[in-house]
């Protein structure tokens, strides 16, 4: 069973790699939106360094096979909403190779844990309408969805 523990910067070049993964898998599922390529180390190194954000890594046998980013985010100032302290999750992947082995639900696990701590009111996420697997299993665990995001091409 993979442990779960926040990311260090020696895992950054691992992390890219699988972001590398998540971007080849976005771009297949809507091409005419996103594109291949690799996240930079900045951004990582931003996330392990954050005191409002933290990133999970999944590890076994010494090699990690997915991550959690989970920010502390608050609602925007406007008259109609209410004001809430949530956990917004930035990023969820899993290797393709570790897909099926309850990874996923042990990284969200782990942020809501964090977002537990801190007292934050609930977790929010996105997910590409068309990432059928992720929506499946953001159900399984709890999660309604509350709005939808919509595109129309001009072009």
């Amino acid at each position: 069973m993979p442990q779960i523990r926040p990311a260090e910067l020696a895992d950054i070049g691992t992390i890219g790699d699988i972001y590398a993964e998540l971007f080849t898998h976005m771009h297949t599922l809507q091409p005419g939106y996103y594109l291949q390529a690799r996240q930079d180390e900045s951004f990582i190194k931003t996330m392990i360094e954050s005191d409002q954000a933290s990133l999970f890594v999944a590890e076994q046998d010494n090699r990690v096979l997915g991550f959690i980013i989970v920010q502390q985010q608050q609602t925007p100032t406007y008259n109609c909403i209410a004001p809430h302290d949530f956990a917004y999750v930035i990023d969820l992947v899993v290797t393709e190779s570790a897909r099926g082995m309850g990874i996923g639900k042990q990284l969200m696990q782990a942020a809501q844990e964090w977002a537990q701590v801190r007292g934050l009111d609930y977790i929010e996420l996105g997910a590409l309408s068309n990432n059928t697997g992720a929506i499946k299993l953001y159900e399984q665990l709890g999660f309604e969805h509350c709005t939808t995001l919509m595109r129309k091409e001009l072009k």
